[in-house]
């Protein structure tokens, strides 16, 4: 009897390792970001929108970073969404210091539409004619941008072909326990229903930094067409790939960062939103996956500190296995 949980928690390690070879096997297909000595975006103009409800923590730091690029032609929309604090007060701040800030106010989102998607469709919206050579860049309010990450991911973008790129974030600067546990982990099963190079079922894209050609965003019928979708970002990328277009998952995290993953609220908030659109809000299905990531993620750290020796020697090699995906380059 006492075989039993030992084969267990092995089958456990090695079905948590083969997760992250696959892991490993998806990174390596991440686009390294352009060093910046390339100049193909140099004249494409860009309009930037930023959906924000409640944001007066996180907003001004977001828009500083918009306005400190280094791209010239660049429009910037401010959604304040039916914000209840200061954050409408925030963006009109900027809007009054720099001409290239707008800010729209909404009353939240109609019936049918999902609150972040009409946001971001009404800040389209507000800015009239865009050229259709632009490229329109969604980025979240708790995000901030290096002065060189928009010509970075414009000229990665001409430089792969892609139609639409997203990059994920690194970390704050002050962060805290919950990155290393939390973000590699859920990046690693949204990852597996999701393919950085737009292959498989779904494209992968991140919410918080999305970059994407506006005549594709218009063959594929853009935000108007996915009104009601929680995983607007996954939905976006595959709609884009499934309308003809290239997308691509780039690695710009030295130039991207988010605050939304940490504290521990914020980054489960983030990340259940990801995952009750996954399964579709099917309880069974959340909690039986929820389950089965834990019981995976626990297997391998739990045969190396409790194991015997062979058993030990096996959850250390999965342990490894499982953290090497997350600082494995880009190839």
């Amino acid at each position: 009897m006492r075989a039993i949980p030992t084969f267990l928690l092995l089958a456990g390690v090695v079905a948590s390792a083969y997760r992250s070879v696959r892991s490993v096997q998806r990174v390596r297909r991440v686009v390294a970001l352009t060093p910046g000595t390339r100049t193909s975006g140099t004249g494409v103009p860009v309009v930037a929108v930023v959906p924000a409800r409640d944001e007066e923590a996180v907003l001004d730091e977001c828009v500083r970073g918009l306005r400190a690029q280094t791209h010239e032609d660049l429009r910037i929309v401010v959604v304040d969404d039916a914000s209840t604090d200061a954050t409408g007060d925030i963006a009109r701040r900027h809007a009054a210091q720099d001409p290239r800030v707008s800010v729209v106010r909404t009353s939240g989102p109609p019936r049918g539409w999902k609150g972040k998607v009409h946001a971001l469709y009404a800040g389209l919206g507000s800015v009239g004619p865009i050229p259709g050579s632009a490229w329109l860049l969604f980025v979240d309010a708790d995000v901030v941008l290096g002065p060189q990450a928009l010509d970075r991911l414009l000229d990665t973008a001409v430089g792969a072909g892609a139609d639409l790129v997203s990059s994920p974030a690194g970390p704050p600067e002050k962060r805290s326990a919950v990155w290393p546990l939390l973000v590699p982990a859920g990046l690693q099963m949204i990852g597996e229903n999701a393919d950085p190079d737009g292959r498989g079922r779904k494209a992968f894209a991140i919410g918080h930094c999305i970059l994407v050609r506006r005549s594709a965003y218009d063959r594929c019928g853009g935000w108007s067409a996915l009104r009601n979708l929680r995983n607007e970002d996954i939905a976006l990328a595959t709609a884009v790939r499934d309308h003809g277009g290239v997308t691509r998952l780039v690695d710009g995290v030295d130039h991207v960062t988010t605050s939304g993953m940490d504290p521990w609220s914020q980054g489960w908030t983030s990340f259940r939103k990801s995952f009750v659109a996954g399964t579709r809000g099917s309880v069974p299905v959340l909690v039986g996956g929820g389950l089965g990531q834990i019981v995976l993620s626990l297997a391998a750290p739990a045969a190396a500190v409790f194991g015997r020796r062979g058993l030990r020697l096996a959850g250390l090699a999965g342990w490894a296995a499982r953290w090497s995906h997350t600082c494995s380059p880009p190839g």
